[in-house]
């Protein structure tokens, strides 16, 4: 099976090293609040962030 390279950082939900990028943090800190604000989402394998829930949190948390 073909790996289809798609890159959409706007998206509702983002792979872990688009949120590091986005927000400027680890992978471990990026992780772990995401595990706290429930922005989680597996999809098979695949480990995903939903970007408004995330961003939401922080800003709720830390704004």
């Amino acid at each position: 099976m073909n790996k289809i390279e798609k890159s959409n950082s706007l998206g509702d939900l983002v792979t872990l090293n688009q949120m590091c990028e986005a927000t400027n943090l680890g992978s471990s800190t990026v992780r772990r609040l995401a595990s706290e604000a429930a922005a989680v989402r597996k999809i098979g394998k695949s480990y995903r962030i939903n970007r408004r829930i995330f961003l939401d949190y922080i800003e709720k948390i830390y704004g």
